[in-house]
């Protein structure tokens, strides 16, 4: 299935379809396969950045969704960082606004500054997202 996954991503044309594809995908990857194919995928991006809703959201997807995998094997933070950047770099629309919110959240618990990560875990569950998180425990 992992072999499937990054051949119909990578022999793809990168569009909102492969972005949409690669965000719910890459959950089944091995962690260097799927750094590998998210860095691919904002390389493509920054070429030929989309401003439509949906593209913003499978980007930020993307990136959201493999750092929540780099979170739960435990990589250091250099497999982080791209996706942190990528996610700050991002537009301010409010169709990303969790999405960038909970890069900062990966970006405290990456940096291992607890106070700021439990600061916006309030924030996220404040605003009715806990369920985004549940899987994350600040310690």
């Amino acid at each position: 299935m992992k072999k499937r996954i990054k051949g119909l991503i990578v022999n793809e044309n990168w569009d909102r379809t492969s972005y949409h594809f690669l965000s719910q995908a890459v959950i089944f990857l091995d962690i260097d396969d799927a750094k590998r194919l998210v860095e691919s995928a904002y390389v493509a991006y920054r070429k030929h950045p989309a401003i439509d809703t949906f593209t913003l959201q499978f980007v930020a997807l993307i990136a959201v969704n493999y750092l929540n995998c780099c979170y739960h094997q435990h990589v250091d933070i250099s497999y982080a960082d791209s996706s942190l950047e990528f996610l700050h770099d991002l537009p301010a629309e409010p169709a990303i606004g969790l999405n960038k919110l909970l890069g900062l959240f990966y970006a405290a618990l990456f940096n291992h500054n607890k106070g700021k990560a439990k600061e916006l875990e309030a924030i996220i569950k404040n605003c009715g997202y806990a369920a985004v998180i549940d899987d994350v425990h600040v310690n």
